[in-house]
């Protein structure tokens, strides 16, 4: 919830993925309780998380677009 684009332009943001349980994964490492009740859909159409709760190795840096490397990526608990 503290991470904002007004705050750091160059900060890159991902969506919730589609999958069930990958999403699951996402919320739980993501720390955030408030969204333990959304489902796969309304996550990946209204939340996003940002690369800071990323390993390095996951963000591909040549894209203009900041995009996650590994279809796999999961967040860092």
């Amino acid at each position: 919830p503290s991470c904002t684009r007004k705050l750091d332009l160059d900060l890159s943001f991902f969506g919730f993925p589609r999958c069930p349980t990958r999403c699951q994964k996402w919320v739980e490492n993501s720390g955030r309780a408030d969204l333990e009740d959304k489902t796969p859909d309304q996550l990946n159409k209204h939340y996003q998380l940002c690369a800071k709760h990323f390993e390095t190795s996951m963000i591909c840096r040549t894209s203009p677009y900041g995009t996650l490397s590994i279809h796999f990526a999961l967040p860092v608990p």
